[in-house]
């Protein structure tokens, strides 16, 4: 029995009677595999059951199945409500469901997996298409109660107690639900009766699948190989879907938008360790507390802790800072070929004089978004033994009933760079001002997104989202009750594939400077994707001229002026970067890969990167990639490839198909790319290097 099986056996049982929430900060917290195993086991046969009812297609449903999981591994942070973890997971398989049917190969019609008792008639297979796409389109307060009684099969007593709520109110927002459910699936040819629920929704057994204990491995890290092809390729993408957007509006042309958070100079790391990916949390993070006595000598500085798979293809990166005589901050990155996420701990520490180390967690953030902090997994203890080898060391390992069981880690000094600390931030957005001096009284709760222009951020639009409406500060006075500040007559009100409300569309709106400085036709394209959460897609004329946008992916509005994105239009630094993520590329060994890249100036916060658009540039300008691979063979020279992007899509992306030669290693950072732009006609960009994930060939 492996080792991870050992654990799984011991805590099994307690983890299964841990609701949803619990386990998924364990996982957030430490990348716990006990947690996330209990959450696939719980889960998998409604996430299968929605894959295979959209695919119609055992295979194609068990690798969606998987991506589902992976997706929920790399994008944790995002549920923003871990009690309503079945209906994120049910959305999530359905837009990965849906994203797995458009890439199907048209000449290869695959046979349908439905039992022989149904009906051949065409309307009845469709239906089991159509209703949990349908189902994923309601409001979570309704959708909720439906995944739980017709997909995870609880009572309504049990699922009322689960969600917290009277028996009658529960009752109440599950007949709405299967209501709306029914009227959306009679507006696309379908009438329902209440009795077919149960059918149409019905999922496969609830023991977990074959691909379970693999596909946890991969989510935290552990596993010796990577996910096929196949999965990967769904992994990326889904959140939000960038499928979703394709049908809305023709016209609207959101197609495949790429995400920019942080455009980083990567800096080569020591012994070619794999560079943190660390958040950009508040750098309060790590700053002491004046109150706290100095830190001990010995302890001063960053301590890294780095495992990586057998074969290269993961890597798990824990980072100690001790910030001062009592504060810890605790970091975990993990990365795979199409996995990269961050889990952050802040709190107090005690080292006893015995080596025993005492942790216990104050905070907590996953990526960028803060994380209650679970009771139960506050107070951490591990034995310190100081390693007196050089380079200075010490191991940890954790206090548990099953001590022998538990991973020891080696620490090791590294140096400091500030790219360890927080993500950069241009100079010019350092210091902005946020104050917004008059806000207009909203209808509802308000949401915020900052725009700056110019070399120097020199002024500032704000656009605050109140329900439909929109407010653009249009002069960048501050004051958002100017006349013509209120945008309350959309150009469009956006639809979803399913028919629903899916945001609304301004555009043509005009931006003036004191300096008479215009920039044209600002529009704002928002999109509810669920999850309490609306997106945006920023497009304007820079000065009447150059064209960026910003969005749609990882773009949202945020709760407070405080906490909104920065988007920087017109910025002086200006930088080509990986359309798959700002921080690393991905390649597969399996076959030639589209590689995208954007051009842009980055800003502040997820999504912010505002990317100029190259639909009107002359043919044949683009960057130029240089790859280089490691070699299998020892001694051997280093493969090396050059590869200009003079295709493009998407309005902002730049591409090239690459092939990676045979003969060279994969896993995490495996290769590298130098991206650069001789001629930009943008400005000048300095050369960045990224390190590039390879998947291996499937075996």
């Amino acid at each position: 029995m492996s080792l991870s099986a050992v654990v799984r056996h011991l805590v099994g049982t307690t983890e299964s009677a841990q609701p949803d929430s619990e386990l998924l900060a364990r996982f957030l917290a430490t990348r716990d595999e006990g947690a996330f195993a209990a959450l696939v086991e719980r889960h998998a046969a409604m996430v299968t059951g929605v894959c295979r009812r959209i695919l119609g297609h055992a295979q194609d449903a068990e690798d969606a199945a998987q991506a589902v999981f992976l997706v929920l591994a790399k994008n944790a942070r995002r549920v923003r409500k871990p009690s309503a973890l079945a209906a994120w997971l049910h959305g999530v398989a359905v837009r990965v469901s849906r994203k797995a049917l458009a890439c199907r190969p048209k000449a290869e019609p695959l046979p349908q997996a439905v039992p022989a008792t149904e009906s051949a008639d065409p309307s009845w297979a469709d239906a089991r298409r159509v209703i949990d796409e349908a189902l994923a389109a309601l409001p979570e307060s309704l959708r909720l109660p439906l995944v739980l009684c017709y997909l995870k099969g609880l009572t309504r007593d049990e699922a009322a107690t689960r969600l917290g709520l009277a028996l009658d109110t529960f009752r109440g927002r599950l007949e709405r639900g299967r209501e709306k459910l029914r009227a959306a699936l009679a507006r696309r040819g379908f009438p329902l009766a209440a009795g077919l629920l149960a059918v149409l929704l019905e999922s496969p057994a609830s023991a977990a699948p074959g691909w379970s204990a693999a596909t946890t491995a991969l989510a935290v890290g552990t596993s010796a190989t990577s996910p096929s092809p196949a999965v990967a390729s769904l992994t990326t993408g889904v959140l939000p879907v960038k499928s979703l957007f394709v049908p809305v509006l023709g016209v609207l042309c959101l197609v495949a938008l790429a995400a920019g958070m942080f455009a980083l100079v990567q800096k080569k790391n020591e012994k070619n360790e794999p560079a943190p990916n660390a958040p950009p949390v508040a750098e309060k993070l790590f700053a002491p507390d004046p109150k706290a006595p100095p830190v001990d000598k010995k302890l001063a500085g960053v301590w890294r802790s780095t495992v990586t798979s057998p074969d290269g293809t993961a890597t798990r990166i824990t980072t100690l800072r001790f910030v001062d005589g009592k504060h810890l901050v605790w970091q975990v990155h993990l990365r795979s070929p199409g996995v990269d996420t961050t889990a952050t701990l802040r709190g107090t520490y005690e080292l006893k004089a015995d080596g025993e180390l005492i942790f216990e967690v104050k905070a907590k953030w996953n990526g960028e978004e803060p994380l209650p902090v679970n009771p139960d997994e506050a107070l951490r203890k591990y034995t310190m033994a100081w390693q007196q080898v050089l380079p200075a060391g010490f191991t940890l390992r954790p206090v548990t009933a099953t001590g022998d069981l538990a991973p020891v880690q080696q620490f090791r000094l590294v140096k400091e760079e500030k790219e360890d600390a927080t993500a950069s931030v241009p100079a010019a957005l350092d210091k902005l001002d946020r104050t917004i001096k008059k806000e207009p009284k909203y209808a509802g709760t308000p949401r915020y997104l900052l725009l700056a222009f110019g070399p120097e951020a020199q002024f500032l639009v704000w656009v605050v989202l109140d329900g439909t409406t929109v407010y653009v500060d249009r002069n960048g006075n501050g004051d958002l009750t100017d006349d013509g500040e209120k945008f309350d007559q959309p150009n469009a009100v956006l639809k979803n594939p399913i028919g629903e409300f899916g945001g609304v569309l301004y555009s043509g709106i005009e931006l003036t400077e004191p300096t008479e400085t215009k920039h044209t036709n600002l529009t704002l394209h928002t999109m509810i994707l669920g999850f309490d959460t609306t997106y945006a897609k920023i497009t304007v004329n820079v000065g009447g001229k150059t064209e960026q946008l910003a969005g749609l992916t990882d773009l949202w509005f945020a709760g407070s002026a405080k906490e909104a994105q920065v988007i920087h239009f017109g910025g002086k630094e200006i930088v080509a970067e990986p359309q798959v993520s700002p921080r690393f590329a991905l390649l597969s060994a399996d076959r030639a890969d589209e590689f995208q890249v954007q051009v842009g100036t980055p800003g502040i916060g997820a999504g912010s990167f505002a990317s100029f658009v190259n639909k009107h540039l002359p043919e044949g300008i683009g960057p130029i990639a240089e790859f280089e691979f490691t070699p299998l063979e020892a001694g051997a020279p280093t493969k090396k490839m050059t590869v200009k992007l003079i295709d493009r899509c998407c309005e902002n992306q730049f591409v090239a198909k690459v092939a990676v030669p045979d003969g060279v290693k994969t896993g995490v950072n495996a290769a590298k790319v130098t991206l650069s732009f001789p001629n930009c006609p943008w400005g000048k960009v300095e050369p960045v290097t990224y390190p590039v994930d390879v998947t291996p060939k499937q075996k």
